[in-house]
């Protein structure tokens, strides 16, 4: 894939790697012993939720529901352990799509750890807290997390597909935008408990359960909307 993939993309795709190994190695370097129950149920929530696929009409690009587990990971976990949440996230959600492209790993994995790193930064400064309180800084947390995220991911399908990367990141905007807000708010009311648990866990997945197939459903719809109906019987009868 590399091969035929433009030069640009493929810089891109290093510089991406690349800056994905600051918040690894400042991780590790300040690494605390986390909760490790909690580390390991938000890994499997990360790993569950990523399988809450919904590909986006007329893009390469599909939209998860693991943003709640990951932002769960940055205000319960150290930056490493959030950044172990994100890694089995991006693994899992590849994963779900029955190829595995290394490079499409890769690129989605590091983007998904600076994303994370960069929201951890906002959530935890201490300026932003002592100003707006821990659930606005969380609300500016899932802001950047959701820039820092399509930003690159419309980036490389532009320069991958020669499109115009802005048009690509609107439109990722219009169809994903919806699924954050919904996304920061579960993550901000389950970040009210001390610690998450099996049972808080356990109701997060099934509303996200819930917002997938909602959102499944419209997506569907409006698919078959803008299918001529020709088209459509020729689809139906194959």
């Amino acid at each position: 894939m590399t091969s035929t993939m433009p030069k640009k993309a493929r810089v891109m795709i290093g510089m991406v790697a690349v800056a994905s190994l600051c918040p690894l190695f400042f991780g590790a370097a300040n690494w605390h012993t986390p909760s490790w129950p909690e580390l390991a149920l938000l890994m499997i929530a990360a790993a569950l939720t990523s399988q809450l696929k919904v590909k986006l009409p007329g893009m390469a690009s599909t939209m998860s529901g693991n943003l709640p587990t990951i932002l769960l990971g940055i205000t319960q976990l150290g930056l490493l352990g959030g950044l172990m949440v994100a890694i089995t996230a991006a693994v899992a959600q590849s994963c779900a799509s029955g190829k595995l492209k290394p490079v499409q790993v890769l690129f989605n994995t590091c983007t998904l750890m600076n994303a994370t790193a960069l929201a951890y930064a906002v959530y935890h400064s201490r300026f932003l807290t002592a100003s707006v309180g821990s659930v606005a800084a969380l609300a500016m947390a899932a802001a950047v997390y959701f820039l820092a995220n399509t930003a690159p991911v419309a980036g490389i399908i532009g320069l991958s597909e020669e499109k115009n990367s802005f048009a690509v990141w609107h439109n990722v905007f219009l169809w994903s935008f919806p699924n954050y807000v919904v996304g920061a708010g579960l993550a901000a009311f389950a970040s009210q408990f001390t610690t998450v648990g099996l049972v808080s866990l356990a109701a997060l997945i099934a509303v996200l359960f819930g917002v997938y197939r909602s959102y499944r459903m419209f997506v569907g719809l409006v698919v078959e909307q803008s299918v001529p109906p020709r088209a459509m019987s020729m689809a139906a009868g194959r």
